[in-house]
């Protein structure tokens, strides 16, 4: 995948015939190390043009594509595939390690003098909630899991930005070819400035109708009852028909610039682009993060609209706060055998966001042994927050009474790299933008914890008011 390819030409910037016959060298002397080396793909990084991230998906608009920007970390923007694992079936994560695995075995990565910030080569992707939660509109481009080692990467972090380009050395390719796709790409990102857009025509928007998740609400309580369950999580979805096509960059950056929380909160903003269709959001709660052996974690659950006076309301809540505990027991009672160290906030924090606040409780830890990240999603989704206790048997509920599919709503997206560090987040606050010659369909993704004393009106409004964020950015 080159940007001649895939994007209309770009005039490069003046640059000196030294400079550039400097890369071109530098790139050459790489290509025949990395061949003399037996490698299979050589990762290049060199500085680039610092901008917005999802500028990335302007200059290069087709073909698939991710974002992941967590709080606090480096922003980042994907397109294409050196490597792309497409996972199917109850042995995704397995398959997932393997076939990663294979592709670290025969990569070497360089960096450019004076690219010392380019993050090293990862996979980055999601999973389904659950096997064949994505084998229905608007879900079948995604499948039950997908993950991309890119062709590009643009990161940006701090004062500094990178571009990295990935090719199998298989492929024909030669130094001046890649120093002229470089050249243009930086080009491209620094000639690149958003364009004003207005909020796209909302046609309609169809919410869920009330009295049917009421009466699942009471299907679940009945199943509490019954001593079967102490809590399963009910998500429903929203559709918004647009009258023209939108760019999940506008959409993205609407969630960053709208105020969705205030200072010292975080949220991970997110988006994974196939052909037709894109899947993004922003989503509060971390799933599991792992660097070397210290891993991070938290509990995120029990729910109130934002207000001055409703932290204080949720704190002394005992219907949220049992909701909550049961979603702290569930992820150290998975945890504590994987660690030496387990520590564990005594009691619970207020998160907020614009339209929601959340009871929050971090938990982190030390390994006992060096575990891959994914090992570590895979013993943890899905936690009690966005499945039920029991875990399995929620699933199993899930499964057989929700009329909407899933998707990867609510399930695991992050990365991953060669030593088995990564970051996950669970995919809340999310929609899939589908694009066809009629406009946009939108289909926004939200849920509710039920437990034995839950109103059924007051869930409702619940999954409602989670929805907003999305539908303010999307101009609904």
């Amino acid at each position: 995948m080159t940007l001649s390819a895939l994007s209309p030409a770009v005039e490069s910037p003046a640059r000196t015939e030294r400079g550039t016959g400097e890369l071109r060298r530098w790139i050459d002397d790489r290509l025949r190390h990395a061949e003399r080396a037996g490698r299979e793909t050589l990762a290049l990084s060199v500085t680039a043009p610092r901008t917005e991230p999802e500028a990335l998906f302007a200059v290069v608009p087709a073909g698939i594509g991710f974002f992941w920007h967590p709080p606090g970390g480096p922003a980042v923007a994907g397109v294409g595939a050196a490597y792309r694992v497409q996972l199917a079936g109850e042995g995704r994560f397995a398959q997932l390690a393997e076939e990663a695995s294979r592709v670290w075995q025969g990569l070497t990565a360089a960096s450019h003098p004076g690219c010392e910030t380019a993050p090293p080569p990862r996979f980055y992707g999601g999973l389904a909630f659950d096997v064949g939660a994505a084998d229905r509109e608007p879900w079948t481009e995604f499948g039950d899991g997908c993950f991309t080692l890119p062709r590009l990467l643009y990161a940006r972090g701090g004062d500094s930005a990178s571009l990295t380009v990935t090719v199998r050395l298989a492929e024909e390719t030669t130094a001046a070819a890649l120093c002229d796709e470089i050249e243009s790409l930086r080009a491209a990102l620094a000639a690149w400035h958003p364009a004003p857009s207005a909020a796209p025509s909302v046609l309609e928007v169809r919410r869920p109708r009330r009295s049917e998740f009421a009466a699942r609400v009471e299907a679940i309580r009945a199943a509490i009852a019954g001593g079967s369950f102490s809590k399963i999580v009910a998500a429903g979805c929203s559709r918004a028909r647009l009258a023209a096509a939108l760019d999940p960059g506008d959409v993205l950056r609407r969630l960053s610039q709208g105020g969705l929380t205030p200072a010292g909160s975080g949220v991970t903003r997110y988006a994974f682009r196939r052909h037709a269709s894109t899947f993004l959001g922003a989503t509060p709660e971390r799933l599991i993060a792992r660097h070397g052996p210290a891993i991070a974690s938290e509990a995120l659950a029990g729910s109130i609209a934002s207000g001055a006076e409703h932290g204080a309301r949720l704190l002394a809540s005992d219907k949220d706060l049992r909701e909550h505990q049961l979603v702290i027991d569930s992820i150290v009672r998975r945890l504590r055998p994987l660690t030496e160290r387990l520590e564990v906030a005594e009691r619970p924090r207020i998160q907020e966001l614009r339209d929601v606040f959340h009871l929050h409780t971090p938990i982190s830890g030390v390994l006992r042994r060096p575990r891959h990240v994914l090992e570590l999603v895979e013993e943890l989704h899905p936690t009690p927050a966005v499945g039920g206790v029991p875990t399995g048997a929620a699933v199993r509920w899930i499964r057989e009474h929700e009329a909407e599919p899933r998707g990867w709503y609510a399930a695991p997206v992050g990365w991953f790299d060669a030593a088995g560090d990564g970051e996950f987040a669970v995919a809340l606050r999310s929609c899939v933008l589908n694009s066809g010659s009629g406009g946009v369909e939108a289909f926004i993704y939200a849920g509710a914890g039920i437990v034995r004393d839950s109103d059924p009106d007051l869930e409702y409004t619940e999954t409602e008011l989670k929805k907003q964020t999305l539908l303010t950015a999307l101009g609904c």
